[in-house]
């Protein structure tokens, strides 16, 4: 064997560690190599069960749509990024672990602003902010969100700047009975889903994204401390899109 490896060329996976002959391996970057099994996209249902962060009160998690197939993308495999293959997009959906710290979150964003770029049109950068209080949320969905949605739908270019994007068929400022609404209380997990978001920049997706951990929390502490009904929920829907409106001021 050593005799033959001064011959052939071995390369190390930079993600199992195993080393393979350098056919059998893809450079990733200048330094890093990817083998076939590790590049393998896993099923579109694949969970990330990953966590960054001290486990808290609340948990939050992302979806990395891109629209390439750039080698490149297989760094985020470093950051326990999961790949996953998606018919709506043309590259993979990345599946973050999930955070329990906001500072953690936030230095995963910073660290991959870099593939910022591979975000087609066609991809959308979903939040999940964990709740138990889902069948709730989808009772008084509409009085909940409507506010807010009226605040996004009538200002065009300040949703686009805050979320990165405009309403479309996957993310419908309508409140309706399926999963594409802008504010999705049908996830397959226990959490609300944020579906307009789209990673433009790390100081975007982070600004927008700390709104919907801060209004989740609300929601989940409005809740506990109180049964909801239908004016209470009301009342809740009008905050929300005040603390909405104090956030976009500047944008």
């Amino acid at each position: 064997m050593l005799k033959i490896r001064r011959f052939l060329q071995y390369r190390i996976c930079s993600f199992c560690k195993q080393e393979f002959l350098s056919y059998s391996v893809e450079r990733v970057n200048n330094k890093e190599y990817i083998c076939c099994q590790c590049k393998r996209a896993n099923g579109y249902s694949m969970r990330n069960t990953n966590s960054k962060g001290k486990q808290s009160t609340i948990s939050f998690s992302f979806e990395f749509e891109t629209s390439s197939s750039s080698r490149e993308l297989y760094e985020l495999l470093k950051y326990k990024f999961l790949g996953c293959h998606d018919a709506s997009i043309e590259g993979l959906e990345w599946k973050s672990p999930i955070f329990y710290s906001r500072k953690s979150f936030h230095c995963i964003c910073r660290k991959i602003e870099k593939f910022a770029r591979f975000v087609g049109n066609s991809c959308g950068t979903h939040l999940h902010v964990g709740t138990p209080y889902k069948n709730i949320l989808e009772q008084y969905k509409y009085e909940i969100f409507s506010p807010i949605l009226e605040e996004m739908k009538n200002n065009e270019r300040k949703t686009k700047k805050f979320w990165g994007r405009y309403f479309n068929h996957y993310c419908n400022y309508e409140i309706e009975n399926g999963r594409y609404n802008a504010f999705n209380t049908r996830s397959s997990v226990e959490t609300l889903e944020f579906r307009l978001l789209k990673f433009k920049s790390a100081e975007q997706y982070i600004k927008a994204s700390d709104f919907c951990i801060d209004i989740t929390k609300l929601i989940n502490i409005s809740i506990a401390r109180e049964e909801l009904n239908h004016e209470k929920a009301l009342n809740l829907g009008k905050i929300i899109a005040d603390k909405y409106k104090e956030v976009i001021q500047n944008v």
